[in-house]
């Protein structure tokens, strides 16, 4: 899994940004993705395991939808499918013999290809750089004092009511789209690539009792 701090991220996002190019050696075989499997490539990378000689080529697409095309499924877990993984390995080998750019030729059973989404990743780092402070107020301005905070994990948002009797009337209350449509305004204040969009914002609800009750009060337990 790839979050927006890892440097797999940083790597594809100065592509993105025009700042860098993918790796000379893997140019045509972004290419070959992109046109074979009708998807934007943006980079490859690979990494080499010394303990068991495998090679790992991460695939980084643009968006979600084209993971999900590459990897043939909307499953958050799935992995590429063993047929695109031995067409992949192979072209690789291909390309990578051809380039002579390694010594040792791996075998085809010996590269394990992944694939990520830049898109959502990119929305989660924009999600967590909105100052705390920017979020405290948008609920401290609308006078809601059954507000215990709201919380950011990945791409999501969750608006905390002090008692699990209060979500229903923060849910039905007018105050509630605006509370949504403020986020969105922080959001868009960070949003380089322009993918935050306002129908993609749902802010869901949820109560410190019930944080506190069933989770311990743990984000970790929470949010796993």
């Amino acid at each position: 899994m790839i979050f927006s701090f890892d440097i797999e991220y940083k790597k594809t996002k100065l592509i993105k940004q025009g700042k860098s190019r993918i790796d000379e050696k893997f140019e045509n075989l972004a290419k070959w993705i992109s046109e074979k499997y009708n998807v934007n490539v943006l980079d490859i990378q690979e990494k080499f395991n010394e303990d068991d000689n495998g090679i790992r080529i991460a695939v980084n697409v643009e968006t979600l939808k084209e993971e999900q095309k590459f990897k043939m499924s909307e499953h958050w877990l799935s992995g590429v499918p063993d047929i695109r993984q031995k067409e992949i390995a192979e072209k690789y080998t291909q390309i990578r013999n051809s380039l002579k750019v390694i010594k040792r030729i791996p075998k085809i059973d010996d590269i394990f290809v992944v694939c990520f989404a830049f898109e959502p990743l990119a929305k989660e780092e924009v999600n967590l750089l909105i100052p705390e402070k920017r979020i405290e107020n948008i609920y401290k301005e609308l006078e809601l004092p059954e507000i215990w905070k709201i919380s950011r994990c990945f791409e999501n948002a969750t608006l905390f009511v002090y008692k699990d009797k209060q979500k229903n009337k923060i849910k039905n209350s007018t105050k509630f789209k605006l509370i949504e449509d403020k986020y969105f305004d922080l959001l868009k204040e960070y949003d380089e690539f322009n993918y935050w969009k306002r129908e993609n914002i749902e802010i869901k609800i949820d109560s410190k009792q019930n944080f506190d009750d069933n989770y311990e009060s743990n984000w970790i337990h929470y949010y796993n």
